[in-house]
């Protein structure tokens, strides 16, 4: 029983009216913020300190103050505005040139022409060419990743990065300090540094400094960058879908990883070398480290044919929450198809409602999620949306060919936004998260492919059995829903 004398009732109220003050001058969404203050009011001990661990989105003040700056340093070091694509050159729809420029205006990133890909969506071949590429690099390789499971194929990949650093190459591998758990925690780690590579925990989980940034903020990007000339991303981690978590009924991983040439993978390395100054240097770094890392641009192969493709990267050291803007804007946008493919789906009121918007105005509109997911919150959170979807004429896909990890989302087959962010509010609003843009017909056709793929490995929800579901589930779906500002 808690304590109830005046005095730690005051105290609550104080902390409770205080925190909810902060809360509210962060003028975050409507219901995150009434999900905090409710959580404040009816836990007076766990409430205050759930919220100095998990409530803030800060990655330290100095961090966000100066992000901007490093970050606009690489843009003009790699000349990213130089070869930009103006914006009604873009071979896609007004509403799209349109958006493609505020996206722009946001982050710095434009989009430019003369790109070329290769699409993976199984893990040997993908893992074939990660290796060789590695194994024919002449100066650097540098890798930034979320999860680095060292099992299976992926032993394969640290030995030739292993066999690059031996070598001379400059290798730097950058990992999520708790998805990368498994690889710290393995003899791979210190045998990379002992062979010349650094080895950098990204978003290191310090509790000390809880009271000054968020402990659970991750580094949630997947980056391979290979001399600065070829680029990997996608949502791959470097884990083997046939080890990785098995013996949990989700089946193999199923991802999608791109390729890369041409001047997209300087944008590429803006990024890499924005995060990696950060996680290494710190607020201490210098000009000489900076410069480091530095590349005119001007070496970046121009394509006579490719793609036009535009970075997009987002997190809590972004002024805005662009990639969430990014795919409501171009939801409500649509004109013919929307295709959104995601392993966890807990949408916000805007998102859905850009959705449904779009499926009464005629736009074909396609979910597709795995049926078992390896988050059970999240799962059932998603599930409360799907009555609304339906009956909007929104057809919902659950993919039982194992555990569906792939993000995108395509928006009339000219669009196409892929990378590593679900749909859910931890990548929109607390991951670093990027997406790449790819404003290109014959790409969005070879995607259209892929998801017929899943679509035929899929069972899609019947209207009237799924409203036959019990009350008891219907019950969990809707109090999970209530946490999904929070998830």
């Amino acid at each position: 029983m808690l304590p109830t004398s005046p005095l730690l009732i005051l105290a609550h109220i104080i902390v409770t009216v205080i925190l909810s003050l902060m809360i509210i001058s962060r003028r975050i969404n409507v219901s995150t913020t009434l999900s905090w203050i409710i959580l404040l009011s009816v836990l007076p001990i766990a409430g205050p300190i759930m919220y100095f661990l998990f409530g803030s989105q800060s990655l330290g003040r100095k961090r966000l103050k100066t992000g901007g700056a490093i970050r606009q340093y690489y843009q003009r070091d790699f000349g990213i505005g130089k070869r930009r694509v103006a914006r009604e050159d873009l071979p896609v729809a007004d509403y799209l040139q349109e958006l493609s420029w505020m996206l722009s205006i946001q982050t710095g990133f434009f989009p430019a022409a003369g790109n070329k890909h290769k699409l993976y969506s199984e893990a040997p071949p993908l893992i074939e060419a990660i290796i060789a590429d590695i194994d024919a690099a002449k100066d650097s390789v540098y890798l930034e990743f979320y999860i680095v499971d060292p099992q299976g194929l992926i032993v394969d990949v640290l030995a030739a990065l292993e066999r690059a650093a031996t070598r001379g190459v400059d290798v730097r591998l950058m990992v999520d300090d708790f998805g990368g758990r498994p690889f710290f925690r393995s003899e791979w780690d210190e045998q990379l540094v002992a062979a010349g590579a650094e080895v950098i925990h990204s978003l290191s989980v310090n509790p000390i400094k809880a009271f000054s940034k968020r402990t659970d903020l991750r580094n949630h990007r997947k980056v391979i960058l290979v001399d600065q000339e070829i680029g990997y991303t996608g949502s791959f981690n470097l884990t083997d879908p046939v080890k990785f978590k098995q013996g949990k009924g989700f089946g193999e991983w199923v991802d999608v990883m791109l390729r890369l040439e041409g001047h997209i993978v300087s944008s590429l390395s803006c990024m890499f070398n924005t995060d990696y100054i950060f996680d290494s240097q710190g607020m201490d770094h210098t000009d000489q480290d900076l410069a480091e890392l530095s590349d005119d641009g001007d070496a970046a192969p121009h394509f006579s044919e490719g793609m036009a493709m535009q970075l997009v990267p987002s997190g809590p050291e972004m002024q805005t929450s662009i990639i969430h803007e990014l795919i409501v804007a171009s939801i409500f946008g649509a004109r013919k198809s929307v295709t959104i493919v995601t392993p966890y789906f807990v949408p916000d009121e805007t998102l859905q409602l850009a959705m449904t918007n779009a499926a009464h105005r005629g736009v074909s509109v396609r979910l597709i999620v795995p049926k078992r997911v390896d988050s059970i919150m999240a799962r059932h959170a998603g599930e409360s949306t799907f009555d609304e979807l339906i009956r909007a004429g929104i057809e919902v896909h659950r993919f039982i060919g194992g555990m569906l990890h792939t993000k995108l989302v395509q928006i009339d087959d000219q669009m196409t936004l892929i990378g590593t962010a679900n749909i859910d509010m931890r990548s929109f609003y607390l991951n670093l998260e990027m997406t790449l843009c790819v404003y290109d017909d014959t790409f969005a056709a070879e995607i259209n492919a892929l998801v017929d793929s899943y679509i035929a490995a899929s069972e899609m929800l019947d209207p009237d059995k799924w409203e036959q579901r019990g009350p008891f589930l219907r019950w969990k779906e809707n109090i999970l829903r209530l946490a999904s500002p929070l998830l």
